[in-house]
């Protein structure tokens, strides 16, 4: 037991170049004097809940749960007590030591959300390690006699009993307030971000800039995607469709995966259609052909690195799309001034950080889609969001995507709302 203590956890995620194994897999190891051993049950558990289950085929996701295990762990390790004689109260103790830290990071304190993920995904692991038979604690919430593989033998009443975890409210999980706040784009905003990220594939005339970046954020503000769908999205899902071009404003419908690998249909111009497919047979080819090292099956993701990045040719991750949004707001100037906190000194200093995250082509999509919808004389709006968006409540569409959308109406440019997202 004492080799987790002494030990140094390692995360590495999978480049993909193993047939077996997929790209971004995560795994753990704990290594000590230059030798490194697989730290098999939370790379076990990782893979079950998380790589292998069609519910979060998010690469993101993955690496997310993986941290959340190694911070965890480290965190234990501090404490000098081994993972399997952890219990409910270092849990809370490693709640309480993150709340009132500050990340190193961002300079600020770490989002209540964030902290309450990490230890959602700390409870899901021990309950899969009780399942398994290695751990006997209460951190999952299951306090009660310990009927695991490991005492299944001397439980006179394990005929009559359940083993799974019963599904209970997590009372130790950080409380937040419900985050609302919606960002939207104004439509002279948004215009400058077109521009600034690049043409369209289809329609660049004399502009020799990659197409790439702008056929991304076309996706989010005219289609309303979420960056997991964008991401998730392949070639065949276009080449598949038959778009006309001398009817750039019809609509043809895509299949989209949503949350918990759900599918759904969304509406997209034919325009951006045409955009998509002449960005497949150029630059994204292109770009794969320069892709020196690439396996023997090409990827089917649309999106993948620039001719000119080092990652050419390979599918692009949420990080680099959230990083073309971060240098589009910061080189236009739609930034805020933020507090932060210098965790090593203590001192505090201002910082200016970018205004805008991708998800809020998303929130621009739909308070675009309200106006235009009421413009064209329908009662109820919403219901056409809700489908596009893939809500699965109309509240989800009313109260929070469009809550504020009347702070739009005494705008300059609505007027012209129509014709900017292609109705």
């Amino acid at each position: 037991m004492n080799t987790f203590l002494d030990d140094e956890i390692v995360l590495l995620a999978h480049d993909g170049s193993h047939a077996e194994l997929k790209a971004g897999q995560p795994a753990l190891f704990l290594e000590s004097a230059g030798k490194a051993t697989l730290f098999e049950e939370p790379t076990r558990f990782l893979w079950d809940r998380y790589v292998s289950a069609g519910s979060t085929p998010s690469v993101h996701t993955w690496s997310k749960a993986a941290y959340s295990l190694k911070s965890w762990f480290q965190f234990l390790q501090a404490m000098g007590k081994h993972w399997l004689d952890a219990s409910a109260e270092d849990r809370r103790s490693y709640r309480d030591a993150y709340l009132s830290s500050i990340s190193p990071r961002t300079g600020r304190r770490y989002c209540v959300q964030g902290v309450s993920d990490s230890m959602t995904v700390v409870r899901s692991f021990y309950a899969f390690a009780r399942r398994k038979g290695w751990y006997a604690g209460d951190i999952d919430g299951y306090a009660e006699e310990v009927i695991a593989n490991i005492e299944i033998d001397r439980d006179a009443f394990a005929h009559s009993r359940s083993v799974s975890v019963p599904k209970a409210k997590d009372r130790d999980l950080p409380k937040s307030r419900p985050n609302v706040v919606i960002h939207p784009l104004m439509v002279r905003d948004l215009t400058n971000l077109l521009n600034h990220v690049g043409p369209q594939a289809a329609s660049r005339q004399a502009d020799r800039r990659a197409a790439r970046d702008r056929l991304i954020c076309d996706l989010g503000w005219v289609v309303g995607l979420r960056l997991s769908e964008v991401i998730s999205l392949t070639t065949l899902q276009f080449l598949s469709l038959s778009p006309d071009p001398n009817s750039p404003y019809v609509d043809l419908k895509l299949i989209v995966c949503g949350k918990g690998n759900k599918t759904r249909q969304v509406a997209i111009p034919t325009w951006l259609v045409v955009d998509a497919i002449e960005y497949i047979n150029g630059e994204r080819a292109e770009a794969l052909r320069a892709w020196k090292s690439r396996p023997r099956r090409a990827p089917v993701q649309l999106l993948l690195g620039r001719l000119e990045s080092p990652r050419r040719g390979q599918p692009i991750s949420n990080d680099a799309i959230q990083k073309i949004m971060r240098e589009a707001c910061v080189a236009l100037g739609f930034v805020e001034t933020v507090e932060k906190i210098n965790p090593e000194t203590g001192e505090v200093f201002h910082d200016k950080v970018p205004k805008h995250s991708y998800h809020d082509l998303r929130h621009t999509c739909a308070v675009l889609m309200y106006h235009a919808e009421v413009a064209s004389g329908n009662p109820e709006p919403w219901k056409k969001i809700q489908a596009q968006l893939g809500h699965s409540h109309l509240s989800t569409t009313i109260d929070t995507y469009l809550a504020h959308v009347e702070i739009f109406t005494d705008r300059p440019g609505l007027l012209n709302v129509r014709r900017l997202i292609g109705l």
